[in-house]
């Protein structure tokens, strides 16, 4: 039974500490190299890292470059870019009498100033929404990071737990192992100690293998290789939602779309054109050419209909902004009233908890001295202990979902880390 003990508590050792695993292999370095290890990251860290890796984040900051443009060519008053024109006249193919006309000309559609104004405003709008846009973003990934984080918790505390339960059936299948050799005990209590152990064992390589794949799931979110302090998160002195950053993406969408409804609105005359020329003539009588210059004005004659689409394709955005909002600020009011009720609960079922491991550890401990002194049969101890393992597994989940329920309450509020 010692010969079995070493390996599986060196593994269990690597497995739930990974940081240390290269001063496993180099026992002989100094402890000053051990103590120089990275100190575990923190939670800010790791969804700032989180974010460096999204793609989701990327593109919304490569969309920064895509509003600026919309700013410079909002602050333009040009309808579209100029034309240059060129026009050329003579009569040498015709009368023969020398005559030729050369006009330049440079014309450009501008931007009524009620157009102006509302292009001015829907690009800053959008500019806006975007700023709300990437807020919500990291706010979204601070909730999958806090979800990885405290699911790996989780997992490595039923690690912790299996290892050290392995612990206790070792000492205890030793013990029976003595005392059947001893013949104060039944060979039968000797193969279901073995059982015991080896059950214990078994759990303890399916634990070790959830929690590297909680660990791996952590990894590729973050990329980072160990766990924060898992110390529950400060919780928010008051609960509200104003500030939440999903309510203010999509007021900020609400509010882009209505500035898209006035510069459609705004849009129903079409622009005009101004054109300057510069004409150059030459008749074959006079020997000297005349020069002039022209401003034209061009005046689209359009009405309603044609805006129309624009117009409708525009108030069916707000619609759809408008109930969006609405929708959101019942989902985040939801969501914090959800997360407040799950907060009591995780309280709750923690004190509960740990009462019942307090009294199940008592109760194994009477069911200890019984066995020593053979007032009670090894099912029995053996059923007290399962019982107390199950209540102390209990104990540690319940302090994780205390402060997962602590996490989920600063999401629920858009706190960010």
């Amino acid at each position: 039974m010692r010969t079995l003990r070493l390996p599986l508590y060196f593994a269990a050792a690597v497995c739930m500490l990974p940081p240390f695993s290269n001063a496993q292999h180099a026992p002989t370095e100094p402890v000053a190299q051990a103590q120089s290890a990275p100190a575990a990251p923190t939670l800010r860290a790791l969804v700032e890292a989180a974010w460096q890796r999204s793609p989701l984040a990327q593109t919304l900051m490569a969309r920064r470059h895509e509003t600026a443009a919309s700013r410079d060519l909002a602050a333009s008053w040009l309808a579209a870019a100029p034309t240059l024109g060129l026009s050329e006249r003579s009569d040498r193919w015709t009368d023969r009498r020398n005559a030729r006309e050369t006009e330049l000309s440079l014309s450009a559609p501008i931007v009524l100033p009620g157009q102006h104004g509302a292009r001015r405003q829907l690009a800053e709008r959008a500019d806006q929404e975007l700023d709300a846009q990437l807020l919500h973003a990291r706010l979204a990934i601070a909730g999958e990071v806090r979800a990885r984080l405290w699911e790996a918790a989780a997992a490595r505390e039923v690690l912790a737990e299996k290892s050290d339960h392995l612990h206790h059936v070792e000492d205890l299948a030793d013990d029976v192992d003595r005392r059947v050799k001893a013949g104060d005990l039944a060979r039968s209590d000797a193969l279901l100690a073995k059982q015991e152990l080896l059950a214990a064992t078994t759990d303890l390589a399916l634990a070790r293998g959830r929690a590297g794949e909680a660990l791996a799931r952590f990894r590729l979110l973050t990329g980072a290789a160990a766990l924060p302090d898992m110390e529950p998160e400060p919780l928010p002195a008051a609960t509200t939602a104003t500030d939440h950053a999903r309510l203010r993406a999509a007021q900020a969408a609400a509010t882009r779309a209505r500035a898209a409804v006035e510069l459609a609105s705004a849009s129903r005359q079409a622009a005009p054109t101004v054109a300057l020329s510069m004409r150059r003539e030459r008749d074959g009588i006079m020997p000297d050419a005349d020069r002039s210059i022209g401003i034209a004005l061009q005046i689209p004659l359009s009405g309603k209909l044609r805006n129309r689409p624009a117009e409708a394709l525009a108030g069916t955005q707000l619609a759809t902004a408008s109930a969006e909002l609405a929708q959101t600020e019942a989902i985040v009011d939801s969501d914090l009233a959800l997360a407040q009720d799950q907060l009591t609960n995780a309280r709750a079922a923690l004190d509960a908890a740990t009462a019942r491991a307090a009294a199940l550890r008592e109760h194994t401990a009477l069911f200890e001295h019984a066995f020593r002194q053979g007032e009670k049969p090894l099912a029995d101890l053996l059923r007290s202990r399962a019982l107390t393992h199950e209540a102390e597994v209990a104990v540690r989940q319940q302090r994780i979902a205390l402060a997962l329920a602590h996490s989920q309450m600063n999401q629920a509020s858009g706190i960010l880390p």
